[in-house]
Order: structure tokens, then C-alpha cells, then sequence
């Protein structure tokens, strides 16, 4: 059914005059009388009685559930038009967000669209993508849920932070093994019992298990204990730009080489979020042209 004939039908049942009828709808005369006429031919039946004018039971009928149906095609028209403005609700872990702010922005510049950084960890993620309260998550953490796509990154290090008078405070980075001894500042399980395994895994790998002195849930915390000589510290990568007096940031290595932590891209599989091919493309054109920095979170 076209529309703009609904439109005319229902302006002339409302006036119950061809003339104001045709004013209404921006039309002539002759021209709103041949809209009603292919409309009844379109529906074969009679819907208006011209003299006395009135409405048929068939237009009685067609004006109630067409009013409604002109209803449900504007809300249909004023969401497509928000869909079509919508920007990309994107979850960041509170400790990825300074590394990740220039993908971000090259995210925005590529989609052409606003890009809304919603401060999240995974477990966060993953509930808020299946309440449909946000688009794609940028996740550190190991995601299995059977409703959650999960698309690896890129991988980010670990770095220690370590007393200023600390004997490998000039080495470039720390291999952990030489840390054995140590007394160590970690933050508590309970904080993100997810990230806290990461760390354990850590450790596994370098074949010792920590002696944790003191536990500290944030970095601020964690470093004035390392400056105090309580301890070294190892934290997640993008913690390194927060002012650290006292103590000195350094990558940590296990093996040769720098232990990491997955960053993914995740969104939900059913249905597809918006500008999903566009996301991929941008990010990986980002992170292939050498812009992305290793960062890490949770």
C-alpha cells in the first residue's frame, strides 16, 4: 500500500472535505480525488461516500488501523535515522585506555562516526555486549562465552617497577627468574581474580611462585610501596605513563623474551553489530601500520 495515498485517505476522512483534505496533504483537488480512486482500486472496495459524504464500513476500518500503520512507519523512519547517526559503543578497560586512545581515534577517523569509550573490564564486556548495551569490547582477558565473537589484537608486556637504588634498576628489561628473591607487591585476587591468574601464569612460566609481601588494587598504591623499598612490583603496560617518583618501570622478560597479554576485539555474534567489516579494517590497518604501542589490561 502506498503511503502518501494512505496519507490522502485519511487527511479527507479527518476534514470530511476534498477540498481542505487536498490542502492538507500539499495537493490539488483533482489530484487527491485520483489518489482516493487507485486506492479503492488497489483494495476493491468502496471507501468513501461522496454524496452525503461519509466513510464505508471498509474506511472506517482502513482509517482506524491505517492511522496506526502511519504510527509504526514514522517510529520505523526515526529509527533508521538514529541507527544511520548512532556512534560505536566501544568497553576499555579503565588501565588500556591511555594506550589505546590512539586506536581509538583512528577508529573514529576511519568509521566516520562517533566512537563512545565506555570504561569496562571483560567480565563487564561480555555482560553489557549481550544486554545490548554496547557494541564491540576491546578485552584483556580470556573470553568463552559461546555468544561472543573474539577476534586477538595484538599482544601486550608486563613491565616491574623497582626501587630507584635497585641493583637492575639500569638494566633495559628485567628478566623475572632475577627477581626470585624478591619480595613482591601484587594486587589481591579478589580485586579481578581473572587478571590475577594472568599474573600467576606469569610466574609459572619463570618457575617460582612469589613471595607477596603486600597487595595493592591500584597503581598508585603499588608504587609508592616500590619507592618506599617494600618490594618490586609488576603491573600491566600502560600503567608506565602515570607519574612513578621513586621508582623506575622497566619490561619484564621471561625467557628471553617479554611474557604478554592478549588484547581482543569481542562483540556479539547474534546480531552482527554496526560497522562490523569497517571495525576490522580499521583496526587492522592501525595496528599493521606500526601505530598501535603495546599496552595491557584487563
Amino acid at each position: 500500500m502506498d503511503l502518501r495515498k494512505l496519507r490522502a485517505f485519511i487527511a479527507l476522512a479527518e476534514t470530511g472535505s476534498f477540498r481542505r483534505a487536498a490542502q492538507k496533504v500539499f495537493l490539488t483537488q483533482p489530484a487527491l480525488s485520483q489518489a482516493i480512486r487507485a486506492l479503492e482500486k488497489e483494495l476493491k472496495v468502496e471507501l468513501v461516500r461522496r454524496r452525503p459524504f461519509g466513510l464505508t464500513p471498509a474506511g472506517e476500518v482502513l482509517l482506524e488501523e491505517g492511522r496506526a500503520l502511519l504510527r509504526q512507519a514514522q517510529l520505523l523512519e526515526e529509527r533508521v535515522r538514529k541507527a544511520g547517526q548512532q556512534g560505536v559503543r566501544v568497553g576499555v578497560p579503565e588501565n588500556l585506555l591511555l594506550d589505546l586512545l590512539p586506536l581509538l581515534d583512528a577508529l573514529r577517523k576511519a568509521l566516520k562516526t562517533p566512537v563512545e569509550v565506555l570504561e569496562m573490564h571483560t567480565p563487564e564486556q561480555v555482560l553489557a555486549l549481550k544486554e545490548g548495551r554496547l557494541d564491540y569490547g576491546l578485552a584483556g582477558l580470556k573470553v568463552e562465552d559461546e555468544g561472543i565473537a573474539v577476534e586477538p589484537l595484538l599482544e601486550v608486556p608486563f613491565y616491574v617497577a623497582l626501587p630507584e637504588d635497585h641493583p637492575l634498576a639500569q638494566e633495559e628489561a628485567v628478566e623475572l627468574a632475577r627477581l626470585r628473591e624478591e619480595p613482591f607487591i601484587l594486587m589481591p585476587k579478589e580485586a579481578l581474580p581473572p587478571l590475577y591468574e594472568a599474573f600467576m601464569e606469569v610466574f609459572k612460566e619463570a618457575g617460582f611462585q612469589p613471595r607477596v609481601v603486600r597487595e595493592a588494587v591500584r597503581f598508585p598504591q603499588g608504587i609508592s610501596l616500590v619507592a618506599a623499598g617494600i618490594g618490586v612490583y609488576p603491573f600491566l603496560a600502560p600503567y608506565r605513563y602515570l607519574p612513578h617518583p621513586g621508582a623506575v618501570l622497566k619490561p619484564l622478560w621471561v625467557g628471553g623474551r617479554p611474557p604478554g597479554l592478549r588484547v581482543a576485539l569481542i562483540y556479539r555474534k547474534d546480531p552482527v553489530p554496526p560497522h562490523l567489516e569497517a571495525v576490522r579494517e580499521s583496526l587492522r590497518t592501525f595496528l599493521e601500520g606500526g601505530s598501535g604501542q603495546g599496552s595491557a589490561g584487563a
